[in-house]
């Protein structure tokens, strides 16, 4: 009996532990490119006890119970990560035949056609229907090469074989992609064939056989693709490890296989030169700029920190090391008779050491082309310019000018970096500088990034500074007093920004138009007399008639110059502040505005004629210009004047084309032609027989 009694117990439990088991809630999905619908039933849904949350980004996990206190619970690994953030739920308000549907919205981290819900839906058969009510099917399937089964030199990398890889090879650059991403396929492409030239140098070289070529499917290997930032995007890059438990360098792709062979190749030397004596560094001092330092051991911390960023900038200078005694940290530049002392902190994670090398690992000055723009791209300082103009060698003077900006160099290390720049390929940049009128060599100016949008300054050599830029470049003294005090301005926030200006008028009388530039844009500022001024754009229909218009405008508010003066500014030649005018920037049109006086320190508003907005004939500029300024103009007289004045200096008049010759003239008779014809016409009839 009473082992009856214990086996009821038992079996009482079991029930008991069966019934307190989740059950697992049936539910469909339907999707678009950017979201994912999910839907979960549960009958008798206990509306409050819903909970949905993402364990990780591509983990989703719902719970809920039915009104019995049942538990429904789906753990879902997801085929590919969404974003945390973006997902949402709600409850339907139509109930499905399994129940209640709890809606989840999910953004999809990247956007395109997903071919599965589940990474593994075999568990939930039975359970996960297509919801073809929230399904985009203009969503076309995604084509899926076989990349690595397609080029065996490649090496598949996962979680798995990770640590085995890396203790294989020297060096393992890592290709980091989703198997239906197309943005990248010609970078794909030339890495296979990097990894099959690295094979065939391999049999002249051993050296090649210590470098794989590895791809991480980053839809399969979810983890290891996140940890290496996977990502389906134009810009393209791959991951390089050289040590096992060392973080992977990242490298840009590359557009041919030579070019990537010749950047990989770098990480097959170590990323340190162990020499036994600081004389042993002077071979490499001879041909590289070396940086060189005496540790306690090869497990001293500074020595860590001091290989750590080895690794980062390999290929761009030498790293030697000794162990034993303790020597500072020193640089030598390549082919220079000086060096460079390291005396900061070994206290963080390398930072202010990688921080400090940077901006020396460079020249003090070089020529730049566009091979070098990534390299002042990533050294992230402003970049100093001086533009040489090589089509008039002089050897002397530009030895004179290298030295001065050299010197200036020296003062701004690790704050600029200096490159010189031909006339031949960059003069186009002087524009954005304000330095093009006139074009004048050498040029100096500074952008505050290496980047085509950075915010530029340019250093002019107006006539108070030295009688002309040559005479100016001569005296190097003068020239590092002048250059300090621009780029401590540049670097204060104090120096005007530079902008594309046309060249400042020299002529201006009464009675005449005032050409405004932007290099001379004070005179809108700060005008002596508030003034009418005409904005344009120099490539606007009958330009000429217009710019004749607004001269002949001039010549007759003449008798009113004590309170106003005509002016215009060419929107197509100088930057144009949008704080003071509202214009598109490469509008043509011809607007009109009164620039009012300054006066008691505030600066009055600039007005715009609005009617019209554009191209307004002049009977309403001088209306305007009447209303603006107070002045008792007669409109109907001035115009008179105007009319009369356009006569007398009309605008230039297109040449018509030479009257076509007369068919007499050409020595052709109709009446031949007309034979001709008729002829013609009897050749038709005698076909026609």
């Amino acid at each position: 009996m009473a082992r009856s009694r214990a086996f009821g117990g038992l079996l009482a439990m079991l029930l008991a532990t069966a019934a307190a088991k989740a059950v697992v809630p049936r539910f469909k999905w339907g999707q678009t490119k950017e979201l994912i619908f999910l839907s979960v039933m549960v009958r008798d849904l206990d509306e409050s006890s819903v909970s949905v949350s993402l364990v990780t980004e591509g983990d989703l996990k719902f719970a809920a119970k039915n009104a019995k206190g049942e538990e429904h619970v789906l753990n879902l690994p997801l085929r590919e990560d969404v974003k945390p953030e973006a997902m949402k739920w709600e409850l339907s308000a139509r109930t499905d035949k399994w129940g209640k549907a709890v809606v989840i919205t999910l953004a999809k981290k990247n956007q395109h056609r997903w071919d599965l819900l589940a990474a593994d839906p075999k568990p939930f058969k039975g359970l996960m229907d297509k919801d073809w009510s929230r399904e985009d099917q203009s969503l076309e399937p995604e084509e899926e090469s076989p990349y690595v089964e397609d080029n065996p030199e490649l090496v598949a990398l996962t979680e798995k074989n990770l640590d085995k890889t890396l203790s294989k090879y020297s060096a393992v650059v890592v290709n980091v992609r989703y198997p239906w991403c197309s943005q990248c396929k010609s970078q794909d492409d030339t890495f296979a064939k990097a990894a099959k030239g690295a094979k065939v140098k391999s049999k002249k070289d051993k050296s090649w056989k210590k470098i794989a070529f590895a791809v991480v499917d980053a839809r399969e290997q979810r983890k290891l693709g996140r940890q290496l930032g996977a990502k389906c995007e134009f810009t393209c890059d791959y991951r390089v490890y050289t040590e096992k438990g060392e973080d992977p360098v990242t490298i840009k792709s590359k557009w041919s296989d030579t070019e990537l062979l010749n950047d990989v190749f770098k990480y097959l030397r170590p990323a340190v030169e162990v020499v036994k004596t600081p004389d042993d560094v002077a071979p490499l001092k001879a041909k590289n700029t070396t940086c060189y330092g005496g540790f306690a051991s090869d497990s001293d911390s500074k020595y860590l920190l001091f290989k750590k960023v080895a690794g980062l900038m390999r290929g761009e200078l030498v790293f030697a090391a000794s162990f034993g005694e303790e020597r500072q940290v020193e640089m030598w530049p390549s082919k220079q008779n000086f060096s460079f002392k390291y005396d900061g902190a070994w206290t963080d994670n390398g930072t202010i050491f990688f921080d400090w090398v940077k901006p020396r690992a460079i020249p003090l000055l070089q020529p730049y082309d566009w091979e070098l723009r990534d390299t002042y791209e990533k050294l992230g300082l402003p970049l100093a310019k001086v533009w040489i103009d090589d089509s008039d060698k002089n050897p002397s003077f530009e030895k004179v000018v290298r030295h001065a900006v050299r010197r200036v160099a020296k003062k701004y290390l690790g704050k600029l970096a200096f490159v010189e720049q031909k006339k031949s390929t960059y003069s186009y940049e002087l524009r954005d500088y304000g330095l093009n009128h006139p074009e004048a060599y050498p040029a100096f100016g500074i952008a505050n990034n290496a980047s085509y949008n950075s915010i530029k300054y340019g250093f002019e050599v107006t006539p108070d500074i030295a009688p002309s830029v040559q005479e100016f470049w001569k005296n190097a003294d003068m020239v590092v007093d002048k250059l300090t005090v621009f780029c401590d301005g540049v670097l204060a926030g104090t120096w005007p920004v530079a902008h594309e200006t046309g060249p400042a008028q020299t002529n201006w009388t009464t009675g005449t138009v005032k050409h405004v530039v932007w290099k001379t844009y004070k005179e809108v500022t700060s005008p002596e007399k508030p003034l009418l001024m005409q904005v344009y754009g120099k490539y606007r229909s009958e330009h000429e008639k217009k710019e004749k218009e607004v001269e002949n405008l001039a010549k007759v508010l003449e008798p009113y110059s004590e309170s106003l003066t005509v002016a215009t500014y060419d929107s197509s030649d100088n930057y144009v502040p949008p704080e003071d005018i509202q214009r598109d920037k490469y509008s043509s049109d011809t607007e009109w505005f009164w620039v009012p006086k300054v006066e008691g320190g505030e600066r009055p508003a600039i007005k715009k004629l609005m009617k019209p907005k554009k191209d307004a004939p002049i009977n309403t500029v001088i209306e305007f210009a009447k209303k603006q300024s107070g002045l008792d103009i007669d409109v109907s007289a001035t115009m008179q004047k105007f009319e009369e004045q356009m006569k007398e200096n009309p605008p230039p008049t297109t040449t018509p084309p030479p009257p076509l010759p007369s068919m007499g003239d050409s020595g052709l008779d109709m009446g031949a032609g007309g034979d001709m014809m008729d002829s013609l016409g009897g050749m038709q009839e005698k076909m026609e027989l």
